[in-house]
């Protein structure tokens, strides 16, 4: 099974990490893996409108400059919500998530994470 994700971070040190812990997951569970990274979340929230059904998997950091990842979120839950439930946002500050938007759910990986953290996320979002 092939599985497409995009990576959005401002961050080129978590963009290499995220993609080094994905080839590991998907290595480990005999899959392969399209991995498409973006730093521009105006770019990022583009490619999310008119091809985010593409993606199994979207890792999305919160604190953003220009764009921040609960202002994409919002954007798509008006503009492609169905794929909202494949977002993990990544972030060391989770509890803007919950400030911002009080009373969602959200799929949240806590930086500093470990690899350990990371696959039983994907697990249960993936279902695998």
């Amino acid at each position: 099974m092939e599985m497409k994700v995009l990576i959005i971070d401002d961050e080129d040190s978590v963009q290499s990490i995220l993609a080094a812990f994905l080839n590991r997951y998907v290595g480990e569970r005999g899959m392969k893996c399209d991995i498409v990274s973006m730093s521009d979340p105006v770019q990022s929230l583009f490619e999310l409108t008119s091809h985010g059904a593409d993606y199994q998997l979207i890792l999305l950091d919160v604190r953003i400059p220009k764009l921040s990842g609960d202002e994409i979120y919002s954007s798509l839950e008006q503009v492609n919500p169905e794929i909202l439930g494949s977002i993990i946002f990544v972030t060391g500050y989770p509890e803007d998530l919950y400030d911002r938007m009080p009373g969602k759910t959200f799929n949240v990986l806590q930086k500093p994470f470990r690899y350990n953290s990371f696959a039983e996320k994907l697990d249960s979002l993936l279902g695998a």
